[in-house]
């Protein structure tokens, strides 16, 4: 797991640079943090919480919005002199001990709804999103890295993250070659967003061996 969070972070180092050469000094942590807060509320988005409403869960966009979220993470993590990933890897592994930083009754509130009769995986998603959120409002990084890990490991396992990763950190790259910064790109293709057809790809790769050219080669298709 260490060496793929060292590959992420060097794929994020090189996809900031892309986006601009001099990004650790012209962007903020505060920038990163909204991001996150944002994102978090698109993935909610994704889930049956309109209880006025019948709402069919997309856990495919869930999954993607989480990688979303792992882009600006590991952004924030660059900007540290020394990123201490403690928490992320105290969240993957749900370990609770030691958290000095870290709300209890937030601890208390997750393990209720976990070991309850007739939990809703839905409400934990929910709640999960929500103190991700929370913590980056807070500008708080060890809450953020510590509730990630702990949605990534309901949602999915590290593992899978790691492949939407690394699909999306490519799709961004063909975003802004194809001019996502400067409003040429359209991200909606033949009626759908280019994000389905990333799942797509990734569904027929199931690996990142060959995962660029592939993608690379659908969206040269799509484009023509």
């Amino acid at each position: 797991m260490e060496e793929k969070i060292k590959h992420c972070l060097e794929l994020q180092d090189q996809l900031n640079r892309k986006i601009n050469e001099n990004w650790k000094n012209v962007r903020k942590k505060e920038d990163f943090y909204r991001a996150i807060w944002l994102e978090c509320a698109e993935a909610v988005e994704s889930l049956p919480w309109k209880w006025w409403k019948k709402v069919e869960p997309d856990i495919e966009n869930l999954e993607i919005e989480l990688a979303d979220i792992f882009h600006f993470v590991l952004s924030l993590l660059l900007l540290e002199k020394k990123p201490d990933l403690t928490y992320l890897y105290k969240g993957l592994n749900e370990d609770f001990t030691q958290l000095l930083d870290i709300e209890g009754d937030y601890i208390n509130h997750y393990l209720a709804q976990v070991y309850t009769k007739d939990k809703d995986l839905y409400q934990e998603y929910i709640f999960l999103f929500e103190r991700i959120a929370e913590k980056a409002l807070r500008q708080h990084l060890n809450g953020v890295l510590f509730f990630f890990g702990l949605l990534t490991r309901k949602l999915m396992d590290f593992d899978r993250l790691y492949l939407l990763y690394v699909g999306k950190n490519i799709l961004n790259h063909i975003r802004q070659e194809m001019g996502y910064k400067s409003g040429e790109y359209k991200k909606l293709i033949n009626g759908l967003e280019d994000n389905k057809y990333l799942v797509k790809v990734i569904k027929e790769v199931n690996s990142i061996e060959n995962l660029e050219e592939k993608l690379r080669k659908t969206f040269k298709n799509l484009g023509e």
